[in-house]
């Protein structure tokens, strides 16, 4: 008997096991599939001494999504490209075969500025990256994600001056276009009932999945748009709370300009089980969704930034033997600068030619490039210790101290402030909302820095501070 019940359970359970066994394994290599797309356009993004043309900056992609610019032609796996050879993307009007645009020559300053049509979207251009691409060019079986990107990573420094935190301290005001601080909106995504899940995306990535229905034909010639790849889905009226009804399609770019561009991110529709009650039918849907959220992204840029400054001051002092002023720091109100001339030992990073102290002549600090243009030295704050400037004799002494008396010294201190706090509880240091740069003009010292101590060291608060609500604040010493 125990064995018949055996032989019966097999036969009825199986196939409902292999589905289900299938499914899983099918999402695993899915995710793995994101996970690689997501880790190959960090690494493009951080490495723009990489490129063979020179002039990219950090954070600023140039491998755009791959999409057919010719009339009848499928996708290349190559990054999509204008015919003047420029990186291109996408308008909220595109059609299969017609040509991508320049974001900075779309959308130049006022009174010249254009409508805000840029959508940046298409494949994967897994080629381009290095990575594992489809059977067939058309991808049929949808194993190749689908690649969306704010706009805001794709122009160049024409367009937006600064590429970095800087960015998080101020939000997309319509018309927007390029000259101001957020030239396009962040991208959206929300979760299967919709609900945000965050308003301030970078990238999204969404593996596609077979076709779900006959519309969603994707063979040459037929319709290469994204819904011939990716779906949507209605959360009605009357679903569990919290929710938010609505229709939500990852298919959808014709948006308008200056709003917001949503993705959902749901659960694939199965035959192991009815979909939710509260979703509109027909409900067929297998996008798998990741994201990079703007603060993800700025912290992955900031990293290498961060090394490439501290190198840079190292660099400095083993070549002349001390290290420069900082920037300006003027008594409040004045706002920080990036010249020299007070011989200032706390404030912004000195720009390209750094004072060396009366009498002495100015040797350049030799930030990369990248770093200029994406207006990193507008972010961190540097302190130096007086012992260690062009104006007293080397050897250089250091002083500084990260916390208390029994911590070591060190020659300078530089600090990544993180992304300005401008909502309850503010920063001790300001008391009220940063704001690190408005209107092109720089703040004080207690729009960058948390706390007292920190704006009116040193001692500086201890290297590795936990970050609270209104404290985020961190050090790094350089010997």
């Amino acid at each position: 008997m125990i064995i018949t019940l055996i032989v019966i359970l097999t036969i009825v359970l199986a196939p409902r096991l292999t589905l289900w066994q299938v499914r899983n394994a099918a999402s695993d290599r899915g995710y793995q599939t994101l996970m690689n797309a997501k880790a190959a356009i960090l690494a493009h993004a951080a490495n723009p001494g990489a490129d063979a043309a020179p002039g990219r900056r950090l954070g600023q992609i140039s491998f755009t999504p791959d999409l057919p610019i010719t009339a009848g032609t499928t996708f290349t796996g190559l990054a999509g490209l204008t015919p003047g050879g420029k990186p291109g993307c996408a308008t909220n009007t595109w059609v299969p075969g017609q040509a991508l645009v320049d974001p900075d020559t779309n959308n130049p300053p006022p009174p010249h500025g254009t409508p805000l049509t840029v959508r940046c979207f298409g494949r994967f251009p897994w080629l381009s990256y290095g990575l594992e691409g489809p059977s067939t060019a058309d991808d049929e079986g949808g194993t190749v994600p689908w690649m969306f990107i704010s706009a805001n990573l794709v122009v160049g420094p024409f367009c937006l001056l600064n590429l970095n935190p800087l960015m998080l301290s101020s939000a997309f005001i319509a018309p927007g276009g390029c000259g101001t601080p957020v030239p396009f909106p962040w991208l959206r995504v929300v979760d299967d009932r919709g609900n945000l899940l965050s308003s301030e995306v970078a990238i999204v990535l969404i593996l596609p999945g077979p076709p779900v229905n006959a519309a969603q034909q994707r063979t040459t010639p037929n319709d290469h748009s994204p819904a011939a790849y990716l779906e949507g889905l209605t959360v009605a009226a009357g679903c569990p709370a919290p929710c938010v009804p609505g229709t939500y399609n990852n298919a959808a770019y014709t948006v308008a300009n200056g709003l917001a561009w949503t993705f959902v991110n749901a659960p694939p529709s199965t035959s192991l089980g009815p979909p939710p009650a509260y979703y509109g039918q027909p409900f067929a849907f297998n996008d798998r969704l990741i994201y990079i959220t703007a603060s993800e992204y700025l912290e992955a840029m900031e990293t290498h930034a961060r090394l490439d400054a501290l190198n840079t001051l190292n660099q400095f002092k083993k070549t002349y033997g001390f290290l420069p002023y900082s920037g300006d720091h003027p008594p409040p109100p004045a706002p920080l600068e990036t010249s020299c001339a007070l011989s200032s030992r706390l404030g912004l990073l000195p720009a390209g030619t750094a004072c060396s102290g009366p009498g002495l002549p100015p040797p350049p600090v030799n930030y990369p490039t990248w770093f200029t243009l994406g207006g990193w030295g507008n972010y961190f704050i540097y302190a130096v210790a007086g012992g260690c400037v062009a104006s007293t004799a080397p050897p250089c002494s250091p002083s500084l101290r990260l916390g208390g008396p029994a911590t070591p010294s060190y020659s300078a201190v530089l600090f990544s402030p993180g992304r300005a706090i401008q909502k309850a509880p503010f920063a001790v240091s300001k008391g009220a909302a940063q704001a690190p740069i408005v209107g092109g003009v720089t703040g004080t010292l207690a729009d960058f820095l948390d706390s007292n101590t920190n704006v009116n060291g040193p001692p500086f608060d201890a290297a590795g501070t936990a970050p609270t609500a209104n404290y985020n604040d961190r050090m790094y010493g350089i010997l």
